[in-house]
């Protein structure tokens, strides 16, 4: 099932972000559909995506995302992700 998952970082920000996307090394991970990121209309910064499945979803940010952020000596965001069900979405 599709989902969308959100992520707002309070503490996060565009220079945190890079430092983790550097360290991930890829454009797209399996599963995913959709992302974007930028700054959070309430301070910090915001994470979307669509994924294939909650379970890819997890699986990234288990298996690549928080190694990622432990890499870059970043700390990890406090919050979990939230996850919907996407019933469409459109490229």
């Amino acid at each position: 099932m599709t989902v969308a998952m959100v992520v707002d970082n309070p503490e996060g920000s565009q220079e945190i972000y890079e430092k983790v996307r550097a360290q991930l090394g890829l454009e797209g991970p399996a599963g995913g559909i959709f992302h974007l990121a930028g700054p959070s209309p309430n301070d910090g910064w915001r994470v979307l995506e669509v994924w294939a499945s909650e379970e890819d979803a997890r699986r990234f940010r288990e298996e690549r995302l928080m190694p990622a952020f432990d890499a870059a000596g970043v700390p990890r965001p406090q919050s979990p992700p939230e996850f919907w069900q996407i019933h469409n979405y459109m490229k």
